[in-house]
């Protein structure tokens, strides 16, 4: 099991910092949506206002949290938004196309909210007391 953790962290953690890097300083190319497609009007408002760059540094600093295994499940935390946004972009904005990477970080992502459930347990408490 901790060789499968370790695995998964790293292949999620580097993926994540990866195509974060690839957000902030672009090095890899990817066709742009159809034009006139939700998509290219989502992608024309997101990366003007640079909130696309906000994204990609989230999911750079995520991505180093998790290779840092002390920070691991931080990084969960932060990762965790980024991926349903994008299962939700590839769902609804672009019928299912090009949704394979996500679904495979998130089925990483499940993997090791459960490897690291102790840590969660407090989140979803019933009776949350204030300390």
């Amino acid at each position: 099991m901790k060789i499968a953790i370790l695995i998964s962290r790293f292949l999620l953690g580097m993926g994540f910092v990866i195509f974060g890097l690839n957000i902030v300083h672009p090095f890899l190319t990817s066709p742009p949506p159809p034009d006139g497609s939700l998509a290219a009007q989502f992608v024309a408002v997101m990366v003007p206002s640079h909130w696309i760059t906000f994204v990609g540094v989230l999911q750079l600093l995520g991505g180093l949290l998790l290779v840092i295994s002390r920070t691991a499940p931080l990084g969960l935390v932060v990762l965790g938004p980024i991926l349903v946004n994008i299962l939700a972009f590839h769902i609804f904005l672009q019928g299912g196309q090009g949704i394979a990477p996500g679904l495979v970080f998130s089925v990483l992502e499940i993997f090791l909210i459960y490897a690291y459930r102790s840590h969660f347990r407090a989140i979803v408490a019933a009776n949350a007391l204030s300390t």
